[in-house]
């Protein structure tokens, strides 16, 4: 199958089919605004989607692999994680031609296909800290106004209402959302076993006649899973690569680390040929050892080194704002790590760097205390 053509205005590679072998197709999608990237793959006559994406340009790219493919005998549809952007083109399963079809998804993600009521969720604890819009350091007037809106609409019907009329108007890049909850089947219904691989042992799952490997990772998300394929030695990160981490409340960034420590020391083994996260196109797929090693060893190196940089804030000023954190972090641009991490801002990152000093905060085990929006970190020693 040839390369796409597809252009859209912002990234010219939306929706592009790049075939990495004869039976393998990388979808691109678009980090910044949150369309993930998507892989085909056929054994045999056995095809695998690995997450449908957000989108029609996706959707379209996603049935055009489909249809070269022709008929099948089984058509599996994988999810990594419940997340909108990864899950709203699942109607995609109806068009596959094949006898016998497969959707799998985690229970443990079953809240997250209500997007509306789980983001808001998300955004009311963090709204404890400080004020996430607020926070956004570039487009000022356009973030300034959706502010406005919510807090109008939050003197009438309260904070949660407001905030969830927010994301309604966010989750509108996704539709049509299809997640097609009729056709899921669990990963967890499935016999669970030992996956190891160059030394790395995993749990989770075998599909097919050894085509897909599922490997339970469980961080980024408390349902994500990972994709592994064996003939092409193929890494399927999902969102465990996110540049920025632990990125929400919800995110486990401990086990973040972890599972990432286990993709650098399977690429150092030499079982990954080829690494590809859902986001961020620089480059879009990571190669051998060379590429993967570096990658992956930089998330690890500047996560250590951002979590450094919160604590020597907090030991020489104990008791700043969220809002006070960041413009500390913003001085120290002369370390290379630090300038890196303000490079990926909003809008080359769906998240703010304050969201990200938030959540590391939290779970670093540093205590807020102080009015709503307006919270102080002081270490744990310090309160009274």
């Amino acid at each position: 199958m040839k390369t796409s053509s597809k252009k859209t205005a912002g990234n010219s590679r939306l929706g592009e089919i790049v075939p990495l072998a004869n039976n393998l197709w990388l979808i691109i999608g678009d980090g910044p605004k949150d369309f993930p990237n998507v892989v085909v793959y056929r054994a045999d006559d056995r095809m695998y989607v690995m997450d449908s994406g957000a989108g029609s340009v996706i959707k379209a790219s996603i049935l055009k692999v489909m249809q070269a493919a022709g008929p099948l005998q089984t058509f599996t549809l994988l999810n990594s994680h419940g997340h909108a952007d990864h899950v709203g083109n699942n109607d995609v399963i109806h068009m596959a031609q094949a006898k016998e079809k497969h959707h799998y998804f985690s229970k443990a993600g079953l809240a997250l296909l209500d997007p509306v009521p789980y983001f808001t969720d998300l955004f009311l604890r963090l709204s404890a800290y400080y004020d996430p819009i607020a926070a956004y350091q570039v487009d000022r007037v356009k973030w300034q106004f959706l502010k406005l809106i919510r807090d109008t609409v939050a003197l009438f019907v309260g904070e949660e209402k407001a905030i969830a009329a927010v994301w309604s108007i966010y989750i509108k890049n996704f539709q049509p959302f299809h997640p097609s909850r009729t056709t899921m089947e669990f990963y967890e219904s499935l016999p669970r076993q030992t996956i190891t691989i160059g030394g790395v042992h995993w749990t989770g799952w075998v599909l097919g006649e050894n085509d897909v490997w599922i490997l339970e990772e469980r961080a980024h998300t408390s349902d994500e899973v990972l994709f592994y394929i064996p003939e092409h030695k193929l890494l399927f990160a999902a969102d465990l690569t996110f540049p920025m981490f632990p990125t929400f409340p919800d995110t486990n960034g401990k086990l973040t680390r972890e599972m990432l420590q286990h993709c650098y020391d399977m690429a150092s083994a030499g079982v990954i040929s080829l690494l590809i996260n859902s986001h961020f196109l620089s480059p879009a797929v990571y190669r051998g050892r060379e590429e993967a090693i570096p990658f992956l060893g930089t998330l690890l190196t500047e996560h250590d080194r951002f979590q450094v940089v919160l604590r020597e804030i907090l030991e020489e000023r104990d008791g700043l704002t969220v809002g006070e954190v960041y413009s500390y972090v913003r001085q120290r641009d002369s370390d290379p790590i630090i300038r890196h991490y303000l490079s990926m801002e909003y809008p080359d990152h769906p998240m703010s760097l304050q969201q990200i000093i938030t959540v590391n905060l939290t779970q670093m085990g540093y205590v807020a205390q102080g009015p709503k929006r307006k919270q102080r970190f002081y270490r744990p020693a310090n309160i009274a």
